[in-house]
């Protein structure tokens, strides 16, 4: 509420500004002209989008928006539009802009800011165009990579589902009403608001709002494998259905998942996902970490309602977690660091919420037996997980304290040392699909610990889902 009064107050400061000039701007929006970027530094970090993150945001031609702007100087609607999305892109990539015109580098913030700024100048909530949706579905990408600004980011995001609503985006009939150019933006641009918010549900515990519409196609596309490599993206994300997200909120009480429909999620969710050959690493990754996040919570859920138990289905066991971090560890360890990096927190979170369901599952379980023949186990996979996440940069500490205080207990040691490299034997050691292949002796269910304790804490173990330990940040 602090951040919407503060933007309707320099709405309103800049409305009551002077008369308008002769050609129809105020003295205010004068000034803000005269302090623009610079085409050429906006042209730079457009063409970084278009080669790095297109895959991810797959709605915006860089050379349309040039296009734009070269032709329409004037309109602070496609400016402030540009700067967020240069904004965007440049918190994602943790880099900034250097040229011979500027003293010193231009940041994120800076084109972030830039944005806020030349916003405040004119009345940007009347009318709400989709270059509106745009602009705060990118303030709230940029907010999302600052660890200070959880709020801000979360007030952007629903903005953007507001506007959206606004324009009608959730019905067929809107998208009539728009060229084919726009259309295939808007659908897009909805999907990724539906991914998003289904995100922020797991993890602030938010009621989700947007129900799923008609998927775009890679028809008339530019970059189709990239676009389908998006759409793999959005069914990962649409697989699970609005009453498992509820589970993760406020009305959790007032919703019911049967343990069918929680194997029927499962069993979808474990089905190979195609990755286009053009897709890039960051998209790879994206699609990889999210498909088996979304198992995760599954089997935590599984758990909190109950449907965990000796000689169950091999999705209902204790061990499950065993495979997942097996399926991910094998899907991501040839993608470079960088990759995990450019999605910030939310890739963070959800490598984390991996590594934790599969050290409570270890924890739950008695020593391995000594006779086992198997080649690796799942302390090996979970070394070379936490090993993996270790590795890359830290983005929330409180996640990386948790993961660390679980390897104390699991392992012997907070801190991970090289992992062996266990991807090849993985592949390679035969196991088979089924989950007996790497389950642990079979002891009475009552007798183990309790899944989604806090392993750092000194309090009796409690049932709980891990919305604090196991989700957090942003994607």
């Amino acid at each position: 509420m602090k951040i919407w009064k503060e933007q309707m107050s320099s709405v309103c400061a800049a409305l009551k500004q002077s008369p308008y000039t002769d050609n129809g701007w105020s003295e205010s929006q004068l000034a803000s002209y005269q302090r623009r970027i610079p085409l050429t530094l906006l042209r730079i970090v457009l063409l970084i989008y278009k080669e790095k993150l297109y895959g991810i945001w797959p709605m915006l031609s860089a050379e349309n928006l040039m296009h734009r702007l070269e032709n329409d100087p004037n309109d602070p609607e496609i400016y402030t539009l540009a700067t967020a999305l240069c904004g965007a892109t440049l918190s994602h990539l943790n880099q900034s802009i250097t040229h011979e015109s500027l003293h010193e580098p231009l940041t994120a913030h800076s084109f972030a800011q830039e944005a806020r700024r030349v916003r405040a100048t004119f009345d940007y909530m009347e009318p709400v165009t989709l270059n509106t949706v745009l602009t705060s579905y990118f303030l709230h990408i940029y907010y999302g990579r600052q660890s200070s600004r959880p709020q801000t980011a979360t007030f952007y995001i629903r903005e953007a589902i507001s506007f959206a609503q606004l324009l009608e985006m959730h019905t067929e009939e809107a998208y009539f009403q728009h060229s084919t150019e726009d259309q295939k933006v808007m659908r897009k641009l909805y999907f990724l608001l539906f991914m998003t918010e289904r995100y922020l549900c797991v993890q602030y515990g938010l009621p989700t709002v947007l129900e799923p519409i008609t998927l775009p196609t890679t028809e008339n596309e530019d970059l189709p494998g990239v676009v389908s490599g998006f759409l793999n993206l959005v069914t990962l994300f649409s697989t699970p259905g609005n009453d498992f997200f509820s589970k993760w909120t406020s009305q959790s009480p007032n919703v019911s998942v049967s343990s069918k429909q929680l194997l029927l999620i499962q069993r979808e969710l474990k089905l190979p996902t195609e990755t286009p050959s053009c897709a890039n690493d960051i998209q790879t990754v994206d699609i990889v970490a999210t498909q088996h996040w979304l198992r995760s919570l599954a089997w935590r859920l599984s758990v909190q309602l109950g449907y965990v138990v000796p000689g169950g289905r091999q999705e209902m066991s204790v061990a499950y977690p065993v495979r997942i971090a097996r399926d991910a560890l094998c899907g991501v360890s040839p993608i470079s660091m960088e990759a995990f990096e450019v999605h910030g927190p939310g890739m963070e979170a959800k490598m984390h919420e991996i590594a934790s369901a599969l050290a409570d599952s270890i924890l739950c379980q008695p020593e391995g037996d000594p006779s086992s023949s198997f080649v690796v186990g799942p302390r090996d996979i979970l070394k070379s997980l936490s090993d993996l996440i270790f590795s890359t940069q830290v983005m929330n500490p409180e996640l990386r304290n948790s993961l660390s205080c679980k390897l104390d207990i699991v392992l012997g040691c907070s801190w991970v040392p090289p992992a062996i490299d266990v991807t090849d034997d993985i592949v390679n050691s035969g196991m088979e699909e089924n989950t007996s292949q790497i389950s642990f002796p079979t002891v009475p269910f009552a007798d183990l610990p309790v899944l989604g304790m806090d392993v750092c804490s000194n309090e009796a173990p409690k049932l709980t889902i891990l919305n604090g330990e196991g989700i957090a940040g942003y994607s």
